[in-house]
């Protein structure tokens, strides 16, 4: 899973809400709970594509956000990428509403967590 954050303070760093923009992306891998933070070089280039077909590469299979655009949010759906809606304060709290399964199916409106 991937959330899109502002800054590089590990789960501490604050949500970013304009996805495609973001400047880092904290990568969890949720069988080992591992996590990496990868540095987004399509941040700054036109359109959402960069961003999601990175992420599409590291094996994302759902994001983790407070904020998505029309056109990455179908990109996303191309790639079969679920995207998990909620609000929170930095990657720690977000994290922590998918764990308990509070955050919102984009797509369908249902419970999105593990």
């Amino acid at each position: 899973m991937a959330i899109p954050l502002k800054d590089d303070k590990g789960m501490g760093s604050a949500v970013n809400e304009h996805f495609s923009r973001s400047p880092f992306f904290m990568i969890i891998d949720e069988a080992s709970n591992g996590q990496k933070l990868i540095e987004n070089s399509a941040a700054f280039k036109p359109g959402h594509e960069g961003t999601m077909e990175m992420l599409h590469g590291n094996g994302v299979e759902n994001v983790l956000c407070s904020g998505i655009g029309p056109g990455a949010l179908d990109y996303a759906s191309e790639l079969n990428i679920r995207v998990c809606f909620g609000r929170a304060k930095d990657a720690q709290e977000l994290y922590e509403k998918y764990s308990r399964s509070e955050l919102e199916n984009v797509v369908d409106g249902s419970a999105c967590g593990p």
